[in-house]
């Protein structure tokens, strides 16, 4: 084995060990993939996820000779760069220092990679070592962009999409900290007028100087909401009791009120209101309806969902 093999066997044995130590699955790529030398698969509290990131390592003083005061600069050619950016998995290149026994690393995408007429470059950080610190980031590299992101929040929520569709009544409830400074919601949706319909707890979503609609916007796109005011008017009804009661006659059992209900109460001038309170948090209650992006994706749904035997019939060549 040559020297410069030995040192590449440096990188691999290195980045094995780090990724050995966190728990995490590293596989090393026996017939060397073109341009790939190992997978890792991540590993979450003693669990396999099967999420897998492909990784091309490069060890050795050659590949630290050309730098800047903030980062390595990693030169490739075309055919590298358009099998990582094409491949089904993320992609990482990993600079090994043996000298200073530092590994250095970047993930392949559109925004990391610069063409530079006769070759591509790719920027690493000096600040990017490979370090505990690294894992999450990494974990991030195996969710998908935020176009299909979205599509799958819609695909998720296609039980309830459906059901506002055909006319259900769909709620959602969530309650407020009123001594909290960060807002939060833990969204419960539920349908009033089908029996056989489970209500649903969402996982705690914290909005950062956003407001109730902000949130619920982000959470629910696919539906406007308003306050389902028969729930208001029963709260409001008994704030109204509270303020306007006078006495009552014990002869016919009846009460006096300074004002009757019907002149007192005023129906809700926003979206979002209470239709609770405890001292400790403020319960909401909404109606949701589709909007354009929920009528639209039930229109995308079906196209998507219904086989087509056309397929099975049609292809193409290329030449």
């Amino acid at each position: 084995m040559g020297s410069q093999a030995k040192i590449e066997r440096f990188g691999i044995s290195r980045l094995e060990y780090f990724f050995s130590q966190h728990g995490w699955l590293f596989r090393e790529q026996p017939l060397h993939d073109y341009g790939i030398d190992a997978q890792v698969e991540i590993v979450i509290d003693n669990k396999a996820t099967g999420a897998l990131i492909a990784i091309q390592v490069k060890s050795g003083k050659s590949y630290f000779s050309e730098s800047t005061d903030t980062a390595f600069i990693y030169r490739t050619d075309d055919k590298h760069i358009d099998y990582w950016i094409k491949h089904c998995l993320p992609v990482i290149v990993v600079l090994y220092d043996p000298d200073q026994d530092i590994l250095y690393w970047e993930a392949i995408s559109k925004d990391s990679i610069q063409c530079t007429g006769k070759c591509w470059k790719i920027t690493i950080p000096k600040n990017k070592q490979l370090t505990e610190k690294s894992l999450p980031e990494l974990c991030k590299l195996t969710q998908p962009p935020p176009y299909i992101q979205k599509l799958n929040k819609l695909r998720l929520d296609k039980y309830w999409i459906e059901l506002v569709a055909q006319g259900e009544s769909v709620y959602v409830e969530f309650e407020d900290w009123i001594h909290k400074s960060l807002p939060r919601i833990n969204i419960r949706i539920g349908c009033d007028s089908r029996d056989d319909v489970e209500e649903q707890s969402w996982p705690t979503i914290y909005g950062v100087g956003l407001s109730f609609e902000e949130i619920l916007s982000y959470a629910i796109p696919w539906a406007d909401f308003e306050v389902d005011e028969e729930a208001y008017k029963e709260f409001m009804e008994s704030i109204w009791y509270s303020e306007c009661y006078m006495g009552y006659d014990k002869e016919d059992g009846s009460e006096y009120f300074t004002e009757p209900f019907e002149t007192w109460y005023e129906p809700p001038s926003k979206k979002i209101v209470p239709i609770s309170e405890n001292g400790e948090t403020q319960g909401y209650r909404l109606l949701l309806k589709l909007n354009e992006i929920g009528k639209s994706f039930i229109v995308l749904n079906d196209f998507l969902e219904h086989k087509d035997s056309r397929q099975e019939r049609i292809f193409m060549l290329e030449f």
